[in-house]
């Protein structure tokens, strides 16, 4: 699917607007939860937390990973390869690139059967507020193409990265989510994705990063 073949109307002056009420309101959600440890194996760190805007649980991932920043971005910016690392990714596509640092694109997730499988448009921007950090936000934006026959539109979502630099080559990740699935779930199937998908998500990260292709990227907008 090509970007330049996808038309959606998006108004750059209101998309920074809901972009800055957007991180406020998530980052205002993220401090009040009272994060618990689930899991704590291979360096990587899931804790949840009582989300009070959802019946489903936050989720707070902590990891250190070997890559430069620019190596980081790059690798995350190549959304046309999520189905690789991300959980129960079955395919992503970008929709626009909106700027060096910023685009929106389209997933669908993989859900085991009896489940219907739930598909998201995301909206990624990276910023770096120090040579040493960065901050990414993502959320969903669930009218920006028509619904799918066969898939439950995902409504809500709202992702935030903090990248520090340890050092030049090592960076520790905090990433917190809030993810509401829509539709009817069973609940072994809400707790796979809880703890079970952010693990396996970022052990993925992780090798999917030190490729080859990544390890000697350039990223014009960071500064190292």
């Amino acid at each position: 699917m090509c970007a330049e073949k996808i038309q959606i109307k998006y108004s750059a002056k209101c998309g920074i607007v809901s972009v800055v009420i957007m991180c406020l309101f998530t980052s205002l959600c993220f401090a009040q939860c009272d994060w618990q440890l689930k899991k704590d194996e291979d360096g990587i760190k899931v804790y949840t937390g009582k989300n009070p805007n959802s019946n489903f649980k936050s989720i707070k991932v902590e990891c250190l990973i070997n890559a430069h920043l620019s190596q980081l971005v790059a690798f995350l910016l190549d959304v046309d390869k999520q189905h690789d690392w991300v959980y129960a990714n079955k395919n992503s596509q970008l929709l626009k690139k909106i700027g060096p640092n910023e685009l929106i694109f389209y997933s669908e997730l993989d859900v085991p059967w009896p489940a219907t499988n739930r598909d998201y448009i995301s909206h990624i921007t990276i910023n770096q507020p120090t040579p040493q950090s960065l901050v990414i936000e993502a959320h969903t934006e669930p009218n920006l193409l028509p619904e799918k026959a066969g898939k439950v539109r995902v409504k809500n979502s709202h992702a935030h990265w903090e990248v520090t630099s340890i050092s030049k080559e090592m960076q520790k990740i905090v990433y917190t989510v809030q993810f509401d699935p829509a539709g009817s779930l069973p609940a072994w199937l809400v707790n796979m994705f809880v703890t079970k998908g952010p693990f396996q998500t970022f052990q993925k990260l992780r090798e999917g990063v030190s490729k080859a292709e990544y390890h000697n990227a350039y990223v014009d907008f960071i500064k190292e």
